[in-house]
Formats: structure tokens, C-alpha cells, sequence
């Protein structure tokens, strides 16, 4: 299986090829179609950072705003808002995605927080999805259905 992830926890990494599908892969009729959907990606780790948005790509997103720093993530701001983000909550130096994670809440957009830690121990805003390192594929997929069911607008039908 495939994990990503950080914080002295081993990574195990297929050696280029997939070993084990996603939901929409496994079921047709789970499959959600967000190549239209413009994610705002924020990972300050340049490996995690590839291997993730290789993932966003597997799952079928093809507008992927992708930045290494909360300048970056601003940046891409700028040029429209998201409809949806996964956020890293520790972008180093001692800073954190938290108040960006507000920011898009608050403009109604959908947010995913990676996290090294426990959603327990992550004081963040509760409507915020909290995804734990390291994940799977599978667990990414359902931590942006779950956040993207959470919109008012239902754009997007909850996976299993």
C-alpha cells in the first residue's frame, strides 16, 4: 500500500505502479468527477508535495494550484478562489495553514487539513476535514468526498 506522509513515520512507496485501487476505481458507480474542480494544494515538503499531487492527478484532477509556501498558497489565491483546498497544517519555520484554512472556510470553500498529528490534538476549525499522515489513497479520497459533501451547495455526492 501506498502512504504519505512525514514526521519520522516510514513511508511504504509502490516503486511506480499502483498497489491497491481507489473507491472510484474499485466501484464505477462511486466515481465523482472533479477535473473541473480547481484544488488549492499547499505542501511544504517538495517529495510529499509530487507524490500528492500525483495522487489528486490518479483521482482525476486536472486543476491542481499548487504551492510550497502560505506566500505561494496567497499567490494562488489571487488568481481566483478554489473550490476546494488540501492544506499541510505545518508549513515550517513555526508556522501553520490555520488562519488561510479559516480564510477559505469563511469564503465557503471546503478544506482538508493534512496533519502529523491527531485531528484531537489539531486545534482547527471544525469544519475543517482533519486527515491524519500518513495517508492512503484512499483515505485522501474520502477525506476531499467528506469535505466537498460539506458544501451547502451539495455540489458533489458523499462516497461511501
Amino acid at each position: 500500500m501506498r502512504k504519505v506522509g512525514r514526521s519520522g513515520r516510514r513511508r511504504r512507496l509502490a516503486a511506480g505502479r499502483k498497489t491497491r485501487a481507489t473507491l472510484s476505481e474499485l466501484d464505477p458507480d462511486l466515481a465523482w468527477t472533479p477535473p473541473e474542480l480547481r484544488i488549492l494544494y499547499l505542501e511544504d515538503e517538495a517529495v510529499i508535495a509530487m507524490e500528492t499531487s500525483q495522487l489528486l492527478r490518479d483521482l482525476g484532477f486536472g486543476r491542481i494550484a499548487a504551492a510550497a509556501s502560505l506566500s505561494g498558497a496567497e499567490k494562488a489565491l489571487a488568481e481566483g478562489m478554489p473550490d476546494l483546498a488540501l492544506l499541510d497544517v505545518s508549513v515550517g519555520h513555526g508556522h501553520t495553514s490555520l488562519d488561510l484554512a479559516r480564510k477559505l472556510l469563511e469564503a465557503g470553500v471546503p478544506v482538508v487539513l493534512a496533519t502529523g498529528h491527531t485531528a484531537f490534538d489539531l486545534q482547527a476549525d471544525p469544519r475543517a476535514s482533519v486527515l491524519e499522515k500518513p495517508f492512503s489513497p484512499n483515505d485522501l479520497e474520502a477525506a476531499l468526498r467528506r469535505a466537498m459533501a460539506s458544501r451547502s451547495d451539495g455540489a458533489l455526492p458523499p462516497g461511501p
